[in-house]
């Protein structure tokens, strides 16, 4: 199983904010069932750029985002993403090129906290305590 999760999933582990429990819940069963977890590319420089912000601190930055690669896999954003997404015209373009980049991967859900942000599409949209309800975990 294929899981898109979106940059505010991490974002509730990395600074333990409401929620973080069930994120930390979700990639624990992630790794035990093997299943595989995705975030795109450009997630990667929005924590990157949010990290830092908050932490002000550039190396404790780049720690954070070793241990969040250890949890995910990177996809790629394509110019297919990107022009399949702009053809949407979302009033949230950056959620558009989320669930694009994970449509055209493949994935088989996408994980967030803000299920609102993904109206209308054909991936299933779960909060993390909502997939690990579902998935009887």
């Amino acid at each position: 199983m294929k899981l898109l999760i979106d940059t505010n999933v991490i974002l509730d582990m990395v600074f333990h904010r409401k929620g973080c429990d069930d994120s930390m819940k979700l990639f624990r069963k992630i790794k035990d069932y093997g299943y595989v977890a995705y975030i795109t590319a450009s997630s990667v420089t929005d924590l990157f750029y949010i990290t830092c912000k908050v932490l002000h601190d550039t190396e404790q930055t780049y720690a954070v985002m070793e241990n969040i690669f250890k949890l995910v896999t990177v996809l790629s954003v394509t110019e297919k993403d990107i022009m399949d997404a702009f053809g949407q015209k979302w009033k949230d373009f950056e959620d558009c090129v989320q669930y694009m980049t994970g449509k055209n991967s493949g994935a088989d859900f996408i994980i967030t906290v803000n299920r609102g942000d993904f109206e209308d599409v054909l991936l299933p949209v779960r909060t993390p305590a909502e997939w690990l309800e579902e998935a009887g975990m």
